[in-house]
C-alpha cells in the first residue's frame, strides 16, 4: 500500500471521526402510519409518533425485540462503545451538546458493562488470568492488596456504584481545567457528568480487549499497558473534545488526574484504611521493623491522617492548576465573552 493511500484512507477516518452520521430526508415522499392510518411525509408520524415503515411483524422484528433487551437494538449500544473507542471525545461532545441519538443511554450502558465485568473478572475468570484484586501474586503489591480487602470487597461486590463513584470525582476538576476549551467552551457540571461515564464505559472495554494480553505478559506488566492505554485514550478524548492542542491537552490533565488520585486516596483511606501492620509484616524492611505493631487506635489514626493530608494536595493542585489556566485562557477568555451573538 503506498503512502499517498495511507494518507487517503487516514483523511477519510478522520472525516468519520468528526461527521460520522448523515440523516436524509425526502420532503415530497408521502408515507402512511399502520398505527393511525395517517398519511404524511418524514421520519415519524406526527399524531402518534411511531416510526414511518413499521409494518408487519418478521424475523427482523424477533430479532430487534430480542436485541432490545440487552440495549442492542436501536441506538445500538455496541455501536456506541465502537464510536467510544475510534472517536471518544467526538461522539461525547455530539451527545452533551443535544445529539442524544448518536449514543446508547450512557449511565445504563455503565451499568450493562460493568454487570460483565464483574461477572467475567471477579467470578468467571480471576484465576485463569490472575486478576484477583483480592490476592495479587505478585509478591510486591500482594501485602497492599490484603490491607485494602475491605476497599475491594466493597468495589468487587457494587463495582458498577464503584466505577459511577469514581466518574463523579473526576467532574470537578474537568470543569474547572476545560471551562474555556476552545472546542467545547462552557460545558457544565451536569454535562461533565456523562462525560465521565461515558469514558468509564472506555476503560472497563478496554480491560475486556487486553485480558488476552494477560496469558502472554506478566501481572506487573499488564498493568503498565494498561494504564499507558488509558491515559492515551484520555488524552485523545479530552483533546478531541474540548479542542485543546496536545500539550495543552497533557498539562490540564495531569491536574486532572493528580485531583482525582488524591480524592480516590481520601476515600480509601478515611472510609476503608489500611492495616499497615500486614503491610509492614510483608515487605523487605528489616526484622526489628517487622516486629514493630500498631495499635489500632494508631492504624485509625495514621489511615485519617493520611486522608486529610491527600485532600489538602488534591485541592493545592486544583487550585494551582485553576490559577495556571486562568492565565493561559486569558485571551481566550476575552474573546469568548466579547464575541457577537
Amino acid at each position: 500500500m503506498k503512502k499517498g493511500q495511507l494518507k487517503e484512507y487516514y483523511q477519510r477516518f478522520k472525516q468519520w471521526q468528526q461527521k460520522p452520521l448523515a440523516y436524509t430526508f425526502n420532503p415530497d415522499e408521502i408515507k402512511h402510519c399502520n398505527n393511525c392510518d395517517h398519511d404524511f411525509t418524514g421520519n415519524y408520524c406526527p399524531v402518534c409518533s411511531q416510526k414511518s415503515g413499521i409494518g408487519r411483524i418478521s424475523w427482523k422484528s424477533v430479532r430487534q425485540g430480542v436485541m432490545d433487551i440487552w440495549g442492542l437494538g436501536s441506538r445500538s449500544m455496541l455501536y456506541s462503545i465502537l464510536q467510544l473507542l475510534l472517536r471518544p471525545g467526538y461522539m461525547i461532545r455530539e451527545y452533551i451538546s443535544g445529539r442524544r441519538q448518536v449514543c446508547f443511554p450512557p449511565v445504563k450502558m455503565l451499568f450493562v458493562v460493568t454487570v460483565f465485568y464483574a461477572l467475567i473478572i471477579y467470578w468467571l475468570l480471576p484465576e485463569l488470568f490472575g486478576l484477583s484484586l483480592e490476592t495479587p501474586q505478585d509478591k510486591s503489591i500482594k501485602p497492599v492488596f490484603e490491607a485494602m480487602g475491605a476497599f475491594i470487597d466493597w468495589q468487587k461486590n457494587h463495582y458498577s456504584w464503584a466505577m459511577l463513584i469514581m466518574s463523579l470525582i473526576s467532574i470537578l476538576p474537568t470543569w474547572i481545567m476545560f471551562r474555556y476549551a476552545p472546542g467545547y467552551p462552557h460545558h457544565t457540571l451536569p454535562e461533565g457528568f456523562f462525560i465521565q461515564v461515558l469514558f468509564s464505559v472506555v476503560i472497563i472495554v478496554i480491560v475486556f480487549l487486553l485480558l488476552p494480553l494477560r496469558l502472554m505478559i506478566s501481572y506487573n506488566a499488564f498493568n503498565t499497558v494498561y494504564m499507558f492505554i488509558i491515559a492515551t485514550y484520555y488524552i485523545v478524548g479530552y483533546r478531541q473534545l474540548f479542542g485543546y492542542g496536545l500539550w495543552g491537552t497533557l498539562w490540564r490533565s495531569g491536574f486532572v488526574l493528580f485531583f482525582t488520585v488524591g480524592i480516590e486516596c481520601v476515600w480509601i483511606f478515611g472510609v476503608f484504611g489500611m492495616d499497615y501492620n500486614i503491610l509492614f509484616s510483608g515487605s523487605q524492611l528489616p526484622q526489628q521493623i517487622k516486629d514493630f505493631r500498631l495499635t489500632p487506635e494508631q492504624i485509625d489514626f495514621a489511615n485519617h491522617l493520611v486522608a486529610v493530608v491527600s485532600l489538602i494536595m488534591a485541592i493545592l493542585a486544583l487550585a494551582v492548576g485553576y490559577v495556571i489556566n486562568v492565565i493561559a485562557t486569558k485571551e481566550a477568555r476575552k474573546y469568548q465573552y466579547n464575541k457577537p451573538e
